[in-house]
């Protein structure tokens, strides 16, 4: 068991709790509480930009897929990695109460527990990578680029360290599922850009007028030829 991993876990799931915190983090980690925001937030995108907004939905649904198909289902069966509560007795579980719909347990006690001894037969071992923060990177880098709004980078972040104080993964789990994230993401960002720019450009000159980029701005010119007098 690494050694940094078993401090920063102690520290971010025991010592450094609260209350409030206890609320906050253990709602952010909880994914069927946020279901109905997401179909809410993607609707107001397409009322709001239109095709781009359509565009931007697709993109994020797409990538979260590829997530979950390409990089985190294959890891975890190919680490098979304990999660902390798994590994090692006394590590504290926040989790929301069970309600249907999920957001009533807004208004119930937090379910807070401490893992058991290891148990050695325990077959579902998936902590590497981090789906949640995996997806958390995901709509991070996409609005923060989509809405020119870097603010959204603190999304994975705040997913991260919830993961981590709730137990259910090591900070080394989240850490690199935010690298892999920003990487895969930016690949997947540049060729919806690239076919944005290109194949919307041939069918929709219209819309590609009055859009012409999804995600990255134009470069401007330079300075020297921005300014230059036109030749009589």
């Amino acid at each position: 068991m690494n050694p940094i991993d078993s401090h920063l876990l102690f520290l971010l799931n025991h010592e450094w709790t609260h209350p409030v915190l206890d609320r906050l983090l253990g709602t952010l980690s909880c994914t069927p509480f946020w279901v109905p925001f997401f179909i809410v937030w993607g609707l107001w995108l397409i009322w709001k930009f239109r095709s781009r907004g359509f565009a931007c939905v697709v993109v994020c649904a797409f990538s979260v897929l590829i997530n979950e198909a390409v990089i985190s289902s294959p890891l975890k069966k190919l680490t098979h990695r304990a999660r902390p509560h798994q590994a090692q007795e006394g590590v504290r579980r926040v989790d929301l109460a069970p309600a249907t719909p999920k957001l009533l347990a807004s208004f119930q006690p937090l379910i807070i527990s401490f893992s058991a001894p290891p148990n050695p037969l325990d077959q579902y071992k998936r902590s590497f990578p981090s789906s949640h923060t995996l997806n958390a990177t995901t709509l991070g880098l996409v609005f923060a680029l989509f809405l020119r709004s870097p603010a959204w980078l603190l999304l994975p972040l705040l997913m991260a360290w919830s993961r981590v104080y709730t137990g259910a993964h090591w900070p080394s789990d989240v850490t690199a599922s935010i690298l892999m994230g920003l990487l895969s993401n930016a690949l997947i960002l540049l060729g919806a850009e690239r076919l944005w720019r290109s194949r919307i450009a041939a069918r929709y000159p219209e819309l590609h007028t009055m859009h012409p980029t999804l995600f990255f701005p134009n470069p401007p010119l330079p300075t020297n030829i921005a300014q230059a007098p036109r030749d009589a």
